[in-house]
């Protein structure tokens, strides 16, 4: 056994402190949660899933931010669309613009046990300025955090007695990070009281099997801990509890198993006490076993302590929980450590620091005004073959200045000039540079800004590369399509859903693809391009229809019969005089049996097109845009006829457009904050 600084076994002193009472008592406060921790965690995960968030910040000071380090490694090794990232709070109020910056679905999820730090205040102000939602999980039904409201706000508040009384956080430490596993695992909800009872179980063994150890072993000089994965945020609380509860005369330190190496291994002497947290990755566990044999060959063995699970064969060994579900038995032992060495340097655990130096609640932080935002402003252009419109918008991406020009595009470099002058206009209207989006017709590849289209002379050019040289900043370009998508998605009339199709349908048929507020680009930029979709060949046959070569170069794309020219074409083959499609649809809605068998047949059409669209993005919405989507009516005739041709399952919401033909200098605006 290692004697330690003391110079031999020591007897830990009998411990009524209340700190040692509420580490002993964990597990019976996990059985008591068990039960109602499923109702909890079910309602807190349809609040998270209806936010359709991209990025979950997990956020606290000291202890309360190691929570977030454990859980964002663990969490990350999902197959998950969203990352987790932990940030402390106390980086967060120094640095705050990266909270402020706009164009992702952030969750900020806070931790704090008394819910009242200055840290977590200050948080909740940045929040009322951020475009983030937030979800407080404390131990404090009295705190700022408990207290904070708002309709992208939430607080998970846990039962009294996870509420530490003592100088450490102890019980809130592991509790908060269990409620939160049980919002953000894939656990089922039905499977969470027998996980949480088999923690609880695990931890009573651990407790038993470190009490000797604890009365035995004398306060060492130094204590390393190590842990990797999702345990080197394990390490860091295991060093921060024996650091606080021995008011520093312990000096600990933290790294991973392989970091160690690599420096820090240089602290290890003669009083010093290494603690390795073995991984129950089998995988990772080799390389941990690694590091522990070689420091024991170098060191005397009994300096090197393991904790893991019975299988690694651990010095103090727990039963098996499921990973990530374990890390709490991993500080069980440092915590219990931390009170007996505490203890036998004579100071008292509960309040380590009598003279005030160090508080349970951290005070006396100024907290300073947040630096005034910055105002960015964003330029949309919808670039036509005969006209461009341009359009300055604020951080809401609401309309300021707008005006329309013809396009000047007799040449490559008289377009050119043409885009450039509209630039130095949105400019003067700013009286700054601005973030400027460019939607163009055709095919565009959004990486390079090459297109192809025929009514501007810019096929194969570099466009965006160009643009960027002359302007000396960054430029994004896309379909024109996809600006309409990408704006309906964000605050137009597709907001609430999770995937939206942006059709157009006017003199072509185009479209986009925008998932959780974010534009579908896939391998080419092809997403939503179904107008260049082959007509199925039963309704060739049945209705005799022609197949015409598209301009794209292929032959029967739908788009050649469901165009506004299409829809021409359709009334045509039924005797009807040639007239636009308004003219169409209103004698049809007149009685007129020609054209009522030509809309009858575009419905039709349609329908079956957006049909393809669902078997193979599942979209939840469909907003229509483009000169027929003005026809009356026409949303409530394309959900009639989907409802008979689609497959059982839930509604598609079918609408028009929000903001109509301003869309597209909107969608443009916003192509920035995408990349």
């Amino acid at each position: 056994m290692f004697q330690g600084r003391q110079g031999g076994p020591s007897t830990v002193p009998p411990d009524d402190s209340q700190t040692h009472k509420e580490i002993l008592h964990q597990p019976a406060v996990w059985r008591a949660v068990s039960r109602e921790i499923a109702a909890m965690a079910a309602d807190a995960r349809q609040w998270v899933r209806a936010g359709r968030f991209e990025e979950m910040w997990f956020c606290g000071a000291g202890t309360s931010a190691f929570i977030g380090e454990s859980l964002s490694v663990y969490l990350n090794e999902r197959q998950s669309a969203v990352r987790y990232i932990p940030v402390p709070t106390t980086e967060l109020v120094a640095y705050p613009q990266r909270l402020l910056r706009r164009g992702t679905r952030r969750l900020v999820v806070s931790f704090g046990r008394s819910g009242d730090s200055p840290e977590s205040v200050a948080t909740l102000a940045l929040l009322e300025r951020a475009d983030a939602a937030g979800l407080h999980i404390t131990c404090n039904a009295h705190g700022a955090l408990a207290r904070s409201e708002g309709a992208r706000q939430r607080a998970i508040v846990l039962p009294d007695e996870t509420h530490d009384a003592g100088f450490a956080m102890t019980s809130s430490y592991s509790t908060m990070l269990l409620y939160a596993l049980a919002v953000f695992d894939d656990v089922p909800i039905d499977a969470l009281e027998g996980r949480l009872n088999a923690l609880a179980d695990a931890a009573s063994g651990l407790i038993a099997a470190v009490a000797p150890l604890a009365a035995d072993l004398a306060p060492p000089q130094r204590v390393a801990f190590l842990g990797g994965g999702e345990l080197r945020g394990a390490a860091h609380e295991c060093a921060l509890k024996v650091l606080e509860l021995t008011a520093g005369q312990v000096a600990s330190f933290w790294e991973s198993p392989l970091g160690f190496r690599h420096g820090p291994k240089s602290l290890v002497n003669d009083g010093t006490q290494v603690i390795a947290l073995l991984s129950s990755d089998e995988d990772a566990r080799r390389y941990d076993a690694d590091v522990v044999d070689e420091l024991r060959s170098q060191y005397a063995p009994e300096q090197v302590l393991t904790v893991g699970t019975v299988r690694a064969d651990a010095d103090l060994a727990f039963n098996e929980v499921p990973r990530g579900w374990n890390i709490p038995l991993y500080v069980l032992p440092a915590q219990l450590l931390a009170v007996a060495w505490s203890q036998k340097l004579g100071l008292n655990v509960d309040n380590p620091f009598p003279d005030g130096n160090l508080s349970r609640v951290v005070q006396g932080v100024r907290l300073y005004p947040p630096p005034a935002p910055k105002v960015r402003l964003f330029g949309g252009m919808d670039v036509g073959g005969s006209k461009i419109e341009t359009c300055l918008f604020d951080e809401q991406f609401r309309p300021l200045q707008r005006r329309r020009v013809d396009t000047a595009c007799s040449s490559y470099e008289e377009l050119l000039e043409c885009i450039v002058g509209e630039v130095r206009w949105l400019e003067s209207q700013a009286r700054a540079p601005v973030d400027l989006g460019i939607g163009l017709p055709g095919l565009v590849d959004y990486h390079s800004g090459r297109s192809l289209t025929s009514n501007l002379p810019a096929t194969g050019r570099p466009l965006r590369e160009d643009l960027m040289a002359r302007l000396g900043r960054t430029v994004a370009i896309a379909n024109d399509c996809k600006c309409f998508a990408l704006s309906e998605a964000n605050g137009g009339a597709g907001e609430d859903a999770e995937t939206v199709l942006g059709l157009i349908i006017g003199t072509g048929v185009g479209g986009g693809v925008v998932h959780r507020g974010r534009l579908v680009l896939g391998h080419n930029d092809l997403p939503g391009e179904l107008g260049h979709l082959g007509i199925p060949g039963r309704f060739v046959r049945e209705w005799n229809l022609p197949l015409l070569a598209c301009g794209c170069g292929r032959v029967g794309c739908y788009e050649t019969l469901v165009s506004g020219p299409g829809l021409v074409r359709l009334a045509s083959r039924h005797g009807a005089p040639e007239c636009s499609p308004a003219q169409i649809a209103e004698r049809a809605r007149a009685g007129d049996a020609a054209m009522s068998g030509a809309m009858r047949e575009w419905v039709t059409l349609v329908a079956e097109l957006i049909y393809t669209a669902q078997c193979t993005i599942d979209m939840d919405c469909v907003v229509l845009g483009g000169g027929l989507s003005r026809i009356p009516g026409i949303t409530a005739m394309l959900a009639e006829a989907f409802q008979g041709q689609r497959m059982a399952g839930r509604e598609v919401k079918f609408t028009a457009a929000r903001f109509g033909d301003a869309s597209g200098t909107r969608g443009a605006a916003m192509l920035l904050i995408q990349s």
